[in-house]
């Protein structure tokens, strides 16, 4: 029965001999070229940046518009100009105005529209 166990014994040593040579520490060498490996992040997705022309824009945009097209009612290509520049300022396309009013409900529109005249009343001395 001694003989039967050799065999099983041997086997035995042989598959922990295995299993224990992948558990090895590694040599300095190989860590280095694990270390000089990059490490890919991973990259989390960017929010994305807040919309320019918001309710606040649109009452800036559409007093300081109706004031300038007021001071320069002579002059149709000046004030055209000064608009133009006043989406720059903004930082707002014609296309993203009109696509934010598009989508504004009745209501809120009515509402903004009280806006619009309170603020033309407060800045209204900038365009005279």
């Amino acid at each position: 029965m001694k003989k039967s166990l050799i065999p099983i014994l041997l086997l035995a040593i042989f598959a922990l001999f295995i299993s224990l040579s992948g558990c090895r520490k590694p040599s300095a060498d190989e860590e280095v070229q694990e270390e000089e490996q990059p490490v890919e992040a991973a990259e989390e997705p960017k929010p994305a940046p807040p919309p320019k022309m918001n309710e606040d824009v649109y009452v800036q945009i559409r007093a300081r518009s109706a004031l300038i097209y007021e001071k320069y009612k002579e002059d149709f290509e000046k004030a055209q100009k000064e608009v133009e520049a006043l989406y720059e300022k903004f930082g707002v396309t014609v296309a993203e105005y009109k696509e934010f009013v598009s989508k504004l409900s009745p209501e809120r529109t009515n509402a903004l529209e009280k806006k619009i005249v309170e603020y033309m009343q407060k800045i209204g001395q900038e365009y005279r």
